[in-house]
């Protein structure tokens, strides 16, 4: 195997782990603790700098004299093709990541206005209550 074939074959591989911590963060949302979202998401940034970290490999390969685009074309397309999609893949999800975490934020703003209604509703209650009972007690 050729040092580039090495190079893109870490690197798909790398975008296959990213776009299966993308698929298994949408899968996991309902049932996923704060802590397996701080893991998801910090294995997806290393497996981000991986990819950055070969990208750099293949620049360095790709740019030495004597190794000609030609040589390395067809799986350069490929590796390229499947970054595309891969990338194109882990948008779309993370955009469906993004749309459920807006409707669970507007679902928990609503319970905490409902919650702050109801307390402030109480606390009415609660002096309305006390002077009630004070001004009932003065006549009495």
């Amino acid at each position: 195997m050729t040092e580039i074939a090495g190079i893109l074959a870490a690197a798909e591989e790398r975008y296959r782990l990213l776009l299966a911590e993308a698929e298994a963060l949408l899968r996991n949302f309902d049932t996923a603790t704060p802590e397996d979202f701080d893991e998801m998401m910090t294995r997806r940034q290393t497996l981000v700098d991986e990819i950055q970290k070969i990208d750099g490999q293949l620049a360095g390969v790709q740019g030495e004299k004597g190794t000609s685009c030609a040589d390395h074309a067809d799986p350069l397309g490929r590796f390229r093709r499947l970054q595309e999609e891969a990338t194109r893949q882990i948008i779309e999800i993370d955009a469906l990541v993004i749309a459920l975490a807006r409707e669970r934020l507007g679902r928990l703003q609503e319970n905490m206005g409902a919650l702050v209604r109801g307390k402030t509703a109480l606390h009415g209650y609660e002096r309305s209550g006390r002077e009630r009972r004070h001004g009932f007690n003065d006549t009495v």
